[in-house]
């Protein structure tokens, strides 16, 4: 993971007017800038902006436009592992868990009244349960069947070729 310097210098840089400004200044001005809350982990992003190796930071942030949502400064300090967003994962996996149980809960009650509008239809139905038995006996008759064209398909196979063609 990335991690900036081990702290923010408040070594001056100079500006136009001859003022000298620190780091944390800079940063401080372009965060206010661009409206963007003062959070640990954006003072790291935007020094990361600014100081940091990878400049490609700076021109994601520009994309965002002349307002940043903070979702868009969290999903560019999550891709470059930033250390300060590293709480973040945490909580988007607690989120998508929270949101995928949310959806088994779902589906397991819409499974539920499923089946229990089913058996209703099945209770009132006037000769469901004789219909049911007659499926069922008929069910168990296929795979009677099935079992026993199995077998013989087997024995077909294992028969010799001179064997076959008598039975031909």
């Amino acid at each position: 993971m990335k991690s900036s310097k081990a702290g923010v210098s408040a070594y001056s840089i100079g500006n136009d007017n001859g003022e000298a400004e620190t780091e944390l200044e800079t940063i401080g001005r372009h965060m206010a800038k661009l409206k963007v809350r003062n959070l640990p982990r954006n003072y790291q992003l935007f020094h990361e902006a600014l100081y940091g190796h990878d400049r490609g930071i700076a021109s994601e942030i520009a994309s965002l436009g002349p307002t940043p949502s903070q979702t868009g400064l969290d999903d560019i300090g999550l891709k470059h592992h930033l250390v300060s967003h590293c709480g973040l994962v945490a909580r988007k996996s607690e989120s998508d868990a929270a949101e995928m149980l949310r959806d088994v809960a779902n589906q397991l009650a819409e499974g539920l009244r499923k089946k229990q509008r089913f058996a209703r239809e099945i209770e009132v139905a006037p000769h469901a349960a004789d219909a049911m038995d007659c499926l069922n006996a008929s069910l168990s008759n296929l795979l009677l069947y099935e079992t026993e064209l199995t077998e013989r398909l087997r024995d077909c196979a294992n028969l010799p070729a001179k064997a076959r063609n008598m039975h031909a």
